[in-house]
């Protein structure tokens, strides 16, 4: 076991020399996305642990039930294996984690004077269906504070959701205690249906875009307001809902420090010189890694591109994931 621990480590240290400044995480970034990962597959194990015990207290004919491992020791397990840091689900938290920090970094500018800022607005909009959108989005971000001390409160994909839950089922098990492993079985079952109503990741944002509908002229304003007033999941969902792009795409694009594709988003919709220009620059103030004066000196080119041509080079963004992933694939085999 010593000798696998050395040879970890120095395996660990060579992968991390390997890594540029770009793919490195920041010490929050790490610690901020250890916490929700642990806070996850400790509430899954919990859950799945209270549905399994009830199972198989229902069980007339298991006697002398083997006890499971407690959700320190699946956590354990689940790192041993190689489990715990499963790519899709790194993936998820990191992005979320980066969209936290990138919203509070945000320069705050009240554009509306002495109205209230947009999000209260727009709980105070006579439209009904966006007052309940407004509130709704209220409420996750409330949801979204308590994610440290509660793994529930982090909103993951279904894909992610069921594939942590049934890894997390497995690092349960005892043995070959086949008692065991069927109510284990049955309680990922009940844990999945549960959450078979949870909602994904910016899907309140996602609805109150869609109630507000922005038409061409009011998008530009709402855009600059959202982020004025660090609302980015917001100004995400505008875009994503204006673009018709999925809301997890709309959001990597929207945290790459280079910037190149958001700016195609942008022309795509055919926002003026002034909206791309002060997007950049909050973005920029809000985000080190990106580079405020090469944008600056790139702003001539970004607006030169005509919002014809910006659609036709984003156009397949707009394509289901599973066909655009489907067509990486297909071009690397072919470069191979």
């Amino acid at each position: 076991m010593a000798r696998m621990r050395a040879a970890a480590r120095r395996q660990g240290a060579v992968a991390d020399l390997r890594l540029d400044d770009d793919s490195r995480l920041t010490d929050r970034i790490r610690f901020e996305v250890a916490a929700r990962l642990n806070a996850l597959v400790e509430t899954t194990a919990a859950d799945l642990l209270h549905q399994a015990e009830r199972l198989r207290a229902e069980d007339d004919g298991e006697r002398d039930p083997v006890a499971p491992p407690s959700p320190a020791e699946a956590i354990a397990r689940m790192r041993r294996a190689g489990l715990l840091h499963a790519p899709d689900l790194v993936a998820e938290l990191v992005a979320q984690v980066r969209q936290q920090m990138l919203a509070e970094a945000l320069p705050m500018e009240n554009m509306a004077g002495d109205a209230p800022s947009l999000l209260v607005r727009l709980i105070e909009a006579p439209d009904r269906i966006v007052a309940a959108s407004a509130r709704a989005v209220l409420a996750a971000e409330g949801r979204a504070r308590m994610v440290e001390a509660d793994g529930e409160a982090i909103a993951l994909p279904g894909a992610v959701r069921r594939n942590l839950v049934w890894t997390v089922a497995a690092a349960l098990r005892q043995g070959d205690d086949a008692g065991l492993d069927r109510a284990l079985a049955q309680a990922a079952e009940r844990v999945l249906a549960a959450h078979g109503e949870a909602e994904g990741p910016g899907a309140a944002v996602l609805r109150l875009a869609e109630a507000i509908d922005a038409r061409p002229a009011e998008l530009p304003d709402l855009l600059l307001e959202s982020l004025s007033d660090r609302q980015l999941g917001l100004f995400i969902a505008l875009l994503a809902h204006a673009t018709g792009i999925e809301h997890e795409e709309l959001r990597d694009i929207v945290l790459e420090p280079e910037g190149d594709r958001l700016w195609l988003v942008l022309r795509s919709l055919d926002l003026g010189r002034a909206a791309v220009a002060r997007i950049g620059l909050a973005l920029s103030e809000a985000d080190g890694r990106r580079d405020v004066d090469g944008f600056a000196e790139a702003l001539d080119a970004i607006m030169a591109i005509p919002a014809a041509d910006a659609r036709r080079a984003i156009a397949t963004l707009g394509l289901p994931r599973a066909f655009r992933d489907a067509m990486a694939r297909l071009d690397e085999g072919a470069a191979r």
